[in-house]
């Protein structure tokens, strides 16, 4: 069950920069620790060892971090929009770290946009932070990388509040703030993969509050 088990006793015991230094730290060791013929290419991302433990670890972090409160103060979207804790109370909010430069962001846009789609009218907010500045974020970006996220620039502070590793990151954060998926790149050749993840906690949410 979503609210339960593991991720809500580590979250009474961890910080969000915890988990960030367990991952760190776990990751530094096995890769200090991998064998000089172990390869990472081709089929080695399924069958190598190394890889496998990095993923393991990724997802301790995202168990990790499920159950706290998300760091968010106020901000203002691309747009000129300002929101704070108050004004995200009630609502289910998705929040993505990408920047114009990472492929991988712009690989995903096309599954997130796809949830934006379906959750029209349905109390759910789609937030992009980006560490971009407003004046970089040009039209022309958006008409060959469409990003139905609203987007809030100049977020370089705001990422470093939530403490993960890389970009993308994506959090499904529920209607008290609270985060409950998390989970660190696009999918890989999954391209649906933020989708499925995303929609799973969403309507687990929706169908929660529905009671």
């Amino acid at each position: 069950m979503l609210y339960q088990g593991r991720s809500v006793l580590r979250a009474q015991n961890n910080t969000l920069n915890q988990c960030f230094e367990e991952q760190i730290n776990a990751r530094h060791a096995v890769v200090t620790n991998k064998l000089p013929n172990q390869s990472a290419s081709a089929l080695g991302v399924l069958f190598d060892p190394t890889q496998q433990k990095l993923q393991q670890i990724d997802h301790d972090w995202a168990e990790c971090v499920k159950g706290h409160p998300i760091p968010l103060s106020t901000f203002k979207t691309l747009t000129g929009e300002s929101y704070d804790s108050a004004s995200l109370a009630g609502k289910i909010v998705v929040i993505n770290f990408w920047f114009m430069g990472c492929a991988p962001c712009r690989s995903e846009m096309p599954a997130l946009n796809r949830l934006v789609d379906e959750y029209k009218g349905k109390n759910v907010l789609f937030l992009g932070f980006t560490p971009d500045r407003s004046a970089s974020l040009k039209p022309d970006f958006f008409q060959q990388n469409r990003f139905d996220f609203t987007i809030v620039p100049d977020a370089k502070n705001m990422a470093s509040s939530f403490h993960f590793m890389g970009y993308p990151t994506t959090y499904v954060v529920d209607q008290r703030g609270i985060i409950r998926e998390a989970w660190l790149g696009g999918g890989g050749l999954n391209k649906l993969y933020p989708y499925y993840k995303a929609k799973t906690a969403i309507d687990t949410l929706l169908l929660m509050s529905s009671k």
